[in-house]
């Protein structure tokens, strides 16, 4: 943003006091529910005699940082540890070891914004071997074009039926295979530890991806893992390995509909560029990052910061008190997280509404509040949005990755429109679960 940033109706907010904003909230809100979350996960690992936590970047960040200071003096010891990587990172390499469906299931997924460019690159795909796909699916100038969520899966046949795109996802992955064990190796996943992964959450595929490319490299262990909140498990996943605190794919339906799993690793992040893969050095494998989004550093910074304070407050309560934490059940901490993401004042969603963001597996020029008109906030409705996923209704819905702060910052009619979005998440949420049952 400039030096004064301007909302859809006038106001103006400057670069200050947006960062005053977030340093309110990260320490009233944001640092104790994580806080109580990392605690949650040192005495769950204690349980379970895992010895080794890998915090999962970027989303660990602030994780980590709390749990370096309050595992210092927690018996038994956990070796905490940050590992950097990202699902593009992990799941490049792994295209390796899987055939042409399964790849295709996870490139031809839905996101804020999906393209035809956005789809080739989750294969791995650079931008003039995209362009060149492209053209040979007679697709070349409708690489930009948002697509709905019907065409994203007719897509998917046109990509099974061709070549081209198969010979780069092979080769890219092939290159990217041996990189990635190395590093795996060198960061000590294969020593005889139990260890477990920590991350945000949400469905689970960082932890299944890794445990795929562990196996394929004779490891036999067990590897668990602890999540604010999951959605959904991978079917091929033992969910006994799955641990989640606020809430799992089963009931707690409320607390996904007051949730924002966009804005919650947006804020809990760290400031560095995204892992796009593994390089050999002079000192051995190293993470190749993505140029960081210096945007967002001074706010992502003020939250790590009140992270880090909370958890040094905490640890020494520990101290003085001599017993095991009190870890609360999701309570107050929790509630008060939930109402800054479903029910923004103006001041939060213009604090954290143009915070850069991507729900893509690579970085993109988005924000997290999109800048949307009242039209294209009723376009998310929950008619609207089940036309679309039938076909009904051809054109793209303009989508945000919080839409309550679109919905604040927009200005209009924001009673209704929150309850029209809830609504949608409702049955969004009841949906899903009486999914997650009929599997069973």
């Amino acid at each position: 943003m400039t030096e004064e940033g301007a909302d859809m109706d006038g106001s103006l907010v400057t670069e200050e006091e947006r960062l005053e904003t977030v340093r309110d909230r990260a320490r009233e809100v944001l640092a104790p529910a994580m806080v109580e979350f990392v605690k949650w996960i040192l005495r769950s690992a204690g349980e379970r005699n895992i010895r080794r936590i890998y915090f999962l970047a970027r989303d660990g960040w602030p994780m980590y940082r709390a749990a370096r200071i309050l595992g210092r003096d927690v018996e038994p010891a956990v070796d905490c540890r940050y590992f950097c990587c990202s699902r593009y990172a992990l799941r490049i390499p792994c295209f390796h070891l899987m055939d042409k469906r399964e790849i295709a299931d996870q490139v031809c997924v839905g996101g804020v914004d999906v393209t035809l460019r956005k789809i080739l690159k989750r294969g791995g795909l650079d931008e003039k071997e995209a362009e060149r796909t492209a053209e040979v699916m007679g697709m070349r100038e409708e690489l930009d074009r948002v697509l709905p969520y019907r065409e994203i899966l007719r897509l998917r046949e046109s990509l099974l039926e061709g070549e081209l795109f198969w010979r780069y996802v092979y080769s890219h992955a092939a290159k990217a295979y041996d990189t990635a064990a190395s590093w795996i190796a060198q960061e000590g996943f294969l020593e005889p530890v139990r260890c477990a992964v920590a991350d945000s959450g949400w469905t689970g595929s960082m932890q299944l991806t890794l445990k795929r490319l562990l196996e394929s490299m004779n490891y036999r262990g067990k590897l668990e893992g602890f999540y604010y909140g999951l959605y959904h498990i991978p079917e091929q996943a033992d969910p006994r390995d799955y641990h989640a605190y606020y809430f799992g794919p089963d009931g707690k339906i409320r607390r996904k509909v007051y949730f924002s799993n966009s804005l919650f690793e947006c804020v809990f992040s760290q400031p560095e560029g995204m892992c796009v893969g593994y390089g050999r050095t002079k000192e051995g494998m190293a993470p190749v990052r993505e140029k960081g989004r210096p945007e967002n550093r001074a706010l992502l910074t003020c939250v790590t910061e009140a992270v880090e304070e909370q958890a040094g407050e905490e640890r020494k309560e520990l101290a003085e008190r001599t017993l095991d934490w009190h870890i609360q059940d999701p309570g107050t901490a929790q509630r008060n997280l939930a109402r800054l993401m479903g029910s923004p004042t103006r001041e939060e969603a213009e604090a954290f509404g143009g915070m850069a963001f991507s729900d893509d597996v690579l970085d993109a020029d988005q924000t997290l509040a999109a800048p949307l008109s009242e039209e294209q906030i009723r376009e998310n409705r929950f008619l609207a949005r089940g036309l679309s996923r039938v076909g009904l209704r051809r054109d793209p819905v303009h989508e945000s990755a919080w839409m309550e702060g679109s919905i604040l910052l927009c200005g209009r009619h924001v009673r209704r429109h929150l309850w029209h979005n809830r609504l949608y998440k409702y049955a969004l949420y009841y949906r899903k679960q009486m999914g997650e049952r009929r599997k069973r």
